[in-house]
């Protein structure tokens, strides 16, 4: 089989309909020399949708408190709405895209983490759905939903969904596109390459700072655990170019 590549599709990226375009058809030519497995979050269209339908959203240390009612919105605005716009643009640059939750064929099983309701972190990966439609030349497109061992919903954190698949695939990139350009330094500068060894200096020295905090992890335990290069991009220049960071060992 063609090397792997993993991508995620960054929320912010739904409400820049240049950057998507653009990014569509760089991900439609990528997909003819290589097997891309596309996971996709989408919080811009869950506040959209909470906000339409009276319910608050609730933040535990920046995470997305769940419940049962905002767990049905987090499955329609992601399975129902986002996961099918990029499988029909896709097909539209011709590309046999097939777009699925992590729930469809247990993809993830999660565990449930403590105090933030039905929010899980993936635990194991089922590729074989993944497998047979990549063999049979289908790029997947998946929804961060999964389910618990019990089978009930669960949703998942984009970033830790991705870093999961490209793991069980040993893939040889896993691509985090973002609303900037990588990890920057305290001039505000990109850092084109980081090492493994280097990533807790850069958080304890505050270089890595907020939500890059557990991105830049991610792509730490994804190196370590047989994923060769791990790249934060600035999304809206692109998959082509890779503008960002580079993350190895």
């Amino acid at each position: 089989m063609k090397k792997i590549t993993v991508v995620k599709f960054g929320g912010s990226l739904t409400k820049n309909q240049e950057a998507q375009k653009k990014f569509i058809k760089d991900l439609a030519k990528l997909s003819k020399k290589e097997n891309i497995i596309l996971i996709h979050g989408g919080g811009p269209e869950i506040n959209t949708l909470l906000e339409k339908l009276n319910i608050e959203s609730k933040f535990v240390n920046g995470l997305r408190y769940t419940d049962e009612k905002t767990l049905e919105v987090v499955e329609m605005a992601l399975s129902g709405k986002v996961n099918k716009m990029l499988t029909a643009e896709l097909i539209k640059c011709g590309v046999k895209a097939v777009g699925i939750s992590a729930k469809d064929g247990s993809i993830a099983l999660c565990q449930l983490i403590k105090g933030l309701g039905f929010v899980g972190k993936p635990v194991k990966i089922n590729t074989k759905l993944l497998d047979v439609l990549m063999k049979n030349g289908f790029l997947p497109v998946l929804s961060s939903v999964g389910i618990d061992k019990t089978a009930n919903t669960v949703n998942i954190n984009a970033d830790l969904l991705a870093t999961a698949v490209a793991v069980a695939f040993k893939a040889s990139k896993l691509i985090f596109l973002t609303d900037v350009a990588g990890v920057l330094d305290i001039n505000k500068k990109t850092i084109k390459k980081i090492k493994i060894k280097n990533v807790d200096n850069l958080i304890k020295t505050n270089v890595i700072t907020g939500g890059m905090i557990p991105k830049i992890n991610s792509c730490k335990d994804a190196v370590q655990k047989g994923v060769k290069e791990v790249f934060i991009i600035d999304g809206a220049s692109g998959i082509k170019k890779l503008n960002g960071t580079i993350i190895k060992k």
